[in-house]
């Protein structure tokens, strides 16, 4: 394995996650709580929607970590185990870019982080 390819996925998976956490707080989640419609009248809709969306964004740290730690030889590096986060990466890239249409950025940045982390696996 590569482990400048594998540092570079760790860090571009920071970014994901600095990026959905702030940004999507901002733009998304902070918006969507001031609403006082519907079930967003209540508390509980509101603090589970924003517990998730930070959930995720701590999810996004996990595999950034194994990376880390692969790369710099703290852990053996499981090939399986990269080729699954590469894989999941690349796939919810996909995913993503099919559902918006290519109009969120996330579908771009996720692949391209899963792909990174795939070639470290092949040079």
């Amino acid at each position: 394995m590569n482990s400048a390819l594998l540092y570079l996925g760790g860090i571009m998976l920071v970014g994901v996650a600095l990026f959905h956490g702030v940004a999507g707080q901002r733009i998304l989640i902070s918006p969507l709580l001031r609403q006082r419609a519907g079930m967003m009248d209540d508390a509980m809709p509101r603090t589970m929607i924003q517990f998730g969306w930070q959930v995720g964004t701590v999810l996004t740290l996990l595999p950034a970590l194994y990376l880390f730690l692969v790369a710099s030889g703290e852990t053996g590096g499981s090939t399986a185990m990269v080729l699954a986060i590469g894989l999941s990466f690349v796939a919810m890239g996909l995913a993503n870019a099919a559902m918006t249409r290519l109009k969120h950025p996330g579908g771009f940045v996720l692949t391209t982080t899963g792909l990174v982390v795939l070639t470290s696996l092949y040079i």
